[in-house]
C-alpha cells in the first residue's frame, strides 16, 4: 500500500485543516453526520469516499464525484444509513453514476434494519460452495453450521452449538451471547420467522439475508449472506434446525 492521502471536504470544497472550522477535536462520525463532511481518501490501491446519507453535504458529494476522475481505482464507496454499507467499483464513471443514485434516495427511511428473501436457485444463482453442498446432500459439515433448539415454553429458537469455522464463529466468536445469537430482538425474529416452516415441512430452505448488525469493536454495519437451513432431531429428543451462512452478494437491494 502507498502513501494515502487524506482530504476532508466541507461546503463543496477541501479543507485545508478542520482546526481552521474549529472542529480539529471531532470525531468523525460528528464530522460525517453532524457537520456533513465527506472524507476522501487515495492511495495507490484505490480510492475511497466516505459519508453520511442524511447529513447535509450534496455540494461536498458534487465535488467528489468530480475528483474521483483524476484518482486511482478501484473506487469503494463507503456511506452510513443506519449502518455502513461499502461497495467497491471499477471505475470513476460507474462511482459517480452510484453516488448520483444514492442521493436520489437520501430521503428513504428504511422500515427495517434486517431484510430476507427466500431464493429458489437455478443455474444462474451463484452460491458458496458450502451452502451448495448442503443443499445437494441436505447435511451439513458440523464446524461451518450452527444448531438451534425450539424452545417448547416460548416458541423461539436458542442456539445450543456453535461450529468453529462458521461464520458467527469467525466474526464473533464461540460463545452464544453475541449480537447474532440474542433472542428477542427484531434481527432474531425477522431471521429465525422461517424455522418454524423448515421443521414443519422438513424441507431445507435456501436464501439471502442484509442487515445491519453490530460487530465487535466496529460500528454497525450492513452486512450481506446467503443462509441455508435444515431441519433438525437431536439425539435429546429436541427439534430444532441447523444453520449455515456465508458472507456473499445478496438478491435484496435496500438503496
Amino acid at each position: 500500500m502507498g502513501d494515502e492521502k487524506l482530504h476532508w471536504v466541507a461546503n463543496g470544497e477541501i479543507v485545508s485543516s478542520l482546526d481552521t472550522l474549529g472542529l480539529g477535536a471531532w470525531d468523525e462520525a460528528s464530522l460525517l453526520d453532524r457537520k456533513g463532511l465527506v472524507r476522501l481518501t487515495a492511495d495507490a490501491d484505490g480510492t475511497t469516499v466516505r459519508w453520511s446519507v442524511f447529513s447535509g453535504n450534496w455540494s461536498s458529494l458534487y465535488f467528489a464525484m468530480d475528483w474521483l476522475l483524476h484518482q486511482p481505482t478501484p473506487i469503494t464507496l463507503q456511506y452510513y444509513l443506519v449502518g455502513w454499507f461499502s461497495e467497491t467499483l471499477s471505475d470513476p464513471f460507474t462511482a459517480r453514476e452510484r453516488i448520483h443514485a444514492i442521493m436520489a434516495k437520501s430521503d428513504v427511511h428504511l422500515q427495517s434494519r434486517t431484510y430476507v428473501k427466500p431464493v429458489v436457485p437455478d443455474s444462474s444463482t451463484h452460491i458458496p460452495d458450502i451452502l451448495g453442498d448442503a443443499l445437494a446432500h441436505v447435511k451439513a459439515k458440523p464446524e461451518y453450521s450452527v444448531d438451534l433448539v425450539q424452545d417448547p415454553d416460548d416458541s423461539r429458537f436458542k442456539i445450543t452449538r456453535i461450529g468453529a469455522k462458521s461464520t458467527i464463529a469467525k466474526l464473533w466468536g464461540l460463545e452464544p451471547v453475541s449480537y447474532p445469537c440474542i433472542n428477542g430482538g427484531s434481527y432474531d425474529q425477522i431471521v429465525s420467522e422461517v424455522y418454524p416452516q423448515v421443521i414443519l415441512t422438513g424441507q431445507p430452505h435456501y436464501g439471502h439475508v442484509y442487515a445491519a448488525m453490530s460487530f465487535p469493536d466496529s460500528p454497525i454495519k450492513w452486512f450481506p449472506y446467503q443462509r441455508v437451513i435444515l431441519p433438525q432431531s437431536f439425539s435429546d429428543g429436541q427439534t430444532g434446525v441447523t444453520v449455515l451462512s456465508e458472507f456473499s452478494k445478496v438478491d435484496i437491494s435496500i438503496i
